[in-house]
């Protein structure tokens, strides 16, 4: 396995959760595939809607 060129160092554990990392990609990036932030989505922005009050109301 080739070390991270930047840092030199190979993560053993997830930088989030704590397990340990398997894949050699999540062992460069220190993130298992379901902590990676890059991989995961973000949360939607709310916003609000001007909406017409229901009728009857």
């Amino acid at each position: 396995m080739v070390d991270d060129p930047v840092t030199g160092y190979r993560h053993r554990y997830c930088r989030r959760c704590g397990r340990e990392l398997t894949d050699p990609d999540s062992r460069l990036t220190g993130y298992g595939p379901n902590c990676d932030p890059a991989r995961r989505p973000r949360a939607a922005a709310e916003h609000q809607v001007e909406q017409d009050p229901l009728p009857g109301t």
